[in-house]
């Protein structure tokens, strides 16, 4: 994630302290219908837990997927040997 200092961007004082040491959301709007969020660090952090979850999800679903077709793995010194080829 790409970090920023707080004193180059135009976000005002207030936005900042009510996420920072209110835990509120703060939706920052632009014009044309952009929109960014400001959440803080527990928001985040709970964020990042379930997306976290939900990739692991995908990943068992996917790996149960390919057991139950019968397919063979491909060794991992094959598929570093097939990326390292020059076109």
């Amino acid at each position: 994630m790409r970090s920023l200092k707080a004193s180059v961007t135009r976000i005002p004082p207030d936005a900042f302290n009510r996420v920072a040491y209110r835990q509120e959301r703060v939706r920052v709007e632009r014009r044309g219908g952009k929109s960014v969020y400001l959440v803080g660090k527990e928001d985040l952090a709970l964020l990042e837990r379930i997306e976290d979850r939900y990739w692991r999800n995908e990943g068992v679903k996917a790996l149960d997927e390919f057991r139950r077709s019968g397919r063979k793995s491909i060794p991992w010194k094959k598929i570093k040997e097939r990326l390292l080829e020059k076109p």
